[in-house]
């Protein structure tokens, strides 16, 4: 059922945001949606965004951990989408020739069910919202993609967390889809990526005002832990490289109490505090963390053309881990291509260098074409 505006309150980060936007839009199942821990969803609303004609083949975007559906602006009014230099009319993804939508992930905090929405007894879900993993957010974007009844086979494109859920997706649904590009996505969580979430989940959980994850009625939720996660986590996206070229061991005023750098991290970590759900944090990065696919999974693409792009300076998910990922895939019979993105920005390159990741993004689409 779709829906023509947002049914619940609007929560302070969701206002920091300018949710809900103009072209937002809001579809409702009340159907029950089951879940892999074996615990059951009495009803989901999902969060979408779309752009272009529906006429043109369909090109699905995953955002990323603190991402949304607002890829791009609708008009030149709009606010500024996370991808506005790939998106857009001749752009990489070009809406002269590609219809895209994007979701706020199941479990998100711009939109879709989550923890911070009303449970059955009218409260918000909190710690009692039900543990994901990124397969049960690729079946809610599968539900959403079939109310839609889009233009089949469907592209998939996404960063980060995003690639990983358009591997997922893919795995699932293979019939439905066309080709993949995931961005910076591993086919499996590391132990180096899972320790640094690790760091952010405790330091939630050490915030007295986490109150066990029912701080949604208090005069203030987890800001400090949520901040302190943020920080740890702009560590893992930056690189040394990217560090010294914008910081140095430059200090931020005069009698040098702060070093640029921390200031820098603790600018980020307020800055993300004003925008997410600290419990939305919670249950996402669980999911990256248990995320892998195995040689099933795999087999289900045979026949998809999967692009994997591996970025240089990359620390959190390092180009060599993509590379091998990608030679596992290809010895599994998986039509997998390998690129690289280079740039001094970290994990954070494909944010960062939108015309550069718009270039890769044409160049795919391209691929694809000339495969039919």
């Amino acid at each position: 059922m779709k829906l023509t505006k947002y049914p619940y309150a609007v929560w302070p980060w969701q206002q920091q945001q300018g949710f809900p936007g103009p072209r937002l839009q809001f579809h409702a199942w009340t159907e029950p949606f089951a879940l892999d821990s074996g615990r059951t969803l009495p009803d989901m609303l999902m969060a979408y965004e779309e752009w272009g004609q529906a006429s043109h083949p369909t090109v699905v975007i995953f955002h990323a951990l603190t991402g949304d559906s607002h890829v791009s602006r609708h008009t030149y009014q709009d606010q500024a989408g996370w991808w506005d230099g790939v998106v857009g009319f001749g752009k990489g993804i070009d809406l002269h020739q590609y219809h895209v939508v994007a979701s706020n992930v199941l479990g998100g905090a711009m939109g879709s069910t989550g923890p911070s929405s009303r449970s059955q007894d009218g409260t918000p879900y909190g710690a009692d919202f039900p543990r994901l993993t990124l397969f049960d957010m690729a079946r809610a974007q599968h539900r959403l993609l079939e109310a839609l009844n889009l233009k089949k086979p469907y592209v998939l494109v996404g960063g980060s967390m995003g690639g990983m859920m358009a591997l997922a997706y893919a795995a699932c649904y293979p019939e439905m889809v066309r080709g993949v590009l995931a961005v910076g996505a591993p086919t499996t969580h590391s132990p180096w990526a899972i320790a640094f979430h690790t760091v952010g989940r405790a330091a939630i959980a050490a915030d007295p005002r986490f109150a066990d994850g029912h701080y949604y009625l208090n005069d203030e939720g987890p800001s400090s832990g949520l901040a302190v996660a943020r920080m740890a986590d702009m560590i893992s996206y930056q690189s040394p490289e990217s560090m010294q070229q914008k910081f140095g061991r430059h200090y931020q005023s005069p009698d040098h109490e702060e070093f640029q750098v921390a200031s820098y991290l603790r600018y980020q970590g307020q800055k993300l505090v004003r925008r997410f759900d600290a419990n939305t944090y919670l249950r996402l990065t669980d999911a990256m963390d248990r995320f892998s696919l195995e040689e099933d999974h795999i087999r289900n693409l045979h026949h998809i053309p999967v692009w994997m792009l591996g970025i240089l300076s990359d620390v959190l998910y390092p180009w060599k881990e993509i590379q091998q990922q990608t030679e596992w895939m290809r010895s599994l019979g998986v039509p997998v291509h390998y690129e690289n993105l280079s740039g001094p920005w970290g994990h954070d390159t494909f944010l960062v260098d939108q015309v550069a990741m718009g270039r890769v993004a044409a160049k795919f689409l391209l691929a694809l074409t000339r495969s039919r």
